[in-house]
């Protein structure tokens, strides 16, 4: 396929039964809908509001170690000469308006702060305090503190429905102030510190444990493969990342469809991304939750729909595969080519626009290809990369270097290819 070999090793994925096509659009998330995930794990314990208000003793430090930071960073941008002009100006005006909000926010501190409980209720960026200066883009927040086994955990809910683009997003993370974090990364070994060692069967029964409990719906592990097209964008930290099931089927996860940046009338879903439900975990248990893009079910268009045969899609992706390039989706290295093997395809459900809507869309079946790419070299055997030790030294051993990736979206009732970013 192209200049890249392709070798495409999948079967057909059993199909469970009927499949339909939705339309669905964002869930408005609300007040109630945070109290009942926090009460999965605050319980009937005390929470209480969290905005973020410093009394004197902590506005004054973090006035100092502002001022410490400008410091630390004037000695060394000032002796860089590969810095721009442009870049020294406006970093030290990010620091300079800092400091003054601080300073404002030192001299109007109380002694102590009044804590209150969390009344559960979203409120305008302007009800929290502005010491960083940020600008208001019509984001409300919910923001709480409360005790989950025997830790300080926080929970916030941020909501933006704007036209140009919106933003959901409902996470509990274990609370650690910011110098034990420095801390225990620097005891760690700060960058190359290892990844905890987790039980993931515990960790996904764990996870399960909290959705029911949350009852927020049906969701389902995201699949190994999906996973190891992801490292990239995850890295090492132990998570269990799930996805909401419709009709006993789940939604496919996708990576892209946000991007508040490209705000383009034509850029179909950069205003919203693909739903999940994500735990985090390290040795001493649960750190964190997360859920985003939430949905809602408008209307099932179609109980069961058509869908082609699997020869047919099998030709479809060939033929979108051949149209890959290679030097988007993998790191080209200088002096190798590239291989392809489709080794695995997922049945799921992905989204299309849906015309003439601005907040809804469909959700249709598809079938989603992953491949693993290697790099070759001239006769097209893997290549064999030298392996160096931390001191840059040649080790004498080596190493291939290969990547699964997603490589085409296709839709399961036509036959076309989903550009997921896009929509279509």
């Amino acid at each position: 396929m192209g200049d890249v070999p392709f070798h495409v090793l999948v079967t057909e994925p059993t199909v469970p039964g009927s499949m339909p096509v939705l339309r669905v659009r964002p869930m408005e998330l609300t007040g109630d809908t945070v109290k009942q995930v926090g009460q999965a794990f605050f319980g009937d314990g005390t929470v209480i509001e969290f905005t973020g208000e410093m009394n004197k003793a902590e506005a004054e430090q973090a006035l100092l170690e502002a001022k410490q930071q400008y410091a630390d960073w004037e000695y060394r941008i000032e002796q860089d000469p590969l810095v721009d002009a442009d870049d020294r100006d406006f970093v030290r005006q990010s620091f300079e308006d800092r400091i003054a909000h601080l300073e404002q926010a030192y001299a109007d501190a109380p002694e102590t702060v009044e804590q209150k409980p969390l009344d559960w209720q979203f409120h305008d960026q302007s009800y929290f305090p502005n010491y960083y200066g940020y600008q208001d883009d019509g984001t409300q927040y919910i923001q709480g503190m409360g005790t989950y086994e025997g830790d300080a955990f926080q929970i916030v809910a941020r909501k933006r429905l704007g036209d140009d683009y919106k933003v959901q997003r409902l996470s509990v993370d274990r609370y650690v102030p910011e110098d034990v974090l420095a801390a225990e990364y620097a005891a760690n070994g700060g960058e190359n510190a290892q990844p905890p060692a987790v039980d993931m069967d515990a960790a996904l029964a764990k996870a399960q444990e909290m959705l029911a409990a949350m009852g927020v719906g049906e969701f389902a592990p995201v699949p190994d493969v999906t996973l190891k097209s992801l490292d990239w964008y995850f890295g090492d930290i132990p998570a269990v990342l799930m996805t909401p099931v419709y009709a006993g089927v789940p939604l496919t996860y996708h990576v892209g469809g946000f991007n508040p940046g490209g705000k383009t009338s034509d850029a179909y879903a950069t205003n919203y991304g693909y739903e999940e439900a994500a735990f985090r975990f390290d040795e001493d248990g649960l750190v964190s939750f997360t859920w985003e893009d939430m949905h809602q079910v408008e209307e099932t268009v179609n109980a069961d729909v058509q869908m082609l045969p699997f020869d047919e899609v099998l030709a479809a992706a060939e033929d979108q595969m051949r149209l890959i390039d290679m030097s988007k989706i993998s790191t080209p290295v200088e002096g190798t080519s590239q291989q392809v093997e489709v080794t695995d395809v997922l049945l799921g459900f992905s989204r299309i626009r849906m015309k003439d809507s601005a907040t809804d869309y469909y959700l249709v079946p598809t079938y989603t290809f992953y491949g693993t790419i290697t790099c070759c070299d001239e006769s097209g055997q893997p290549f064999q990369f030298p392996l160096y030790d931390d001191a840059g030294n040649p080790t004498g051993e080596t190493a291939t270097v290969s990547e699964v990736r997603e490589l085409a979206v296709i839709n399961a009732v036509d036959g076309t290819a989903i550009d997921v970013a896009l929509g279509y």
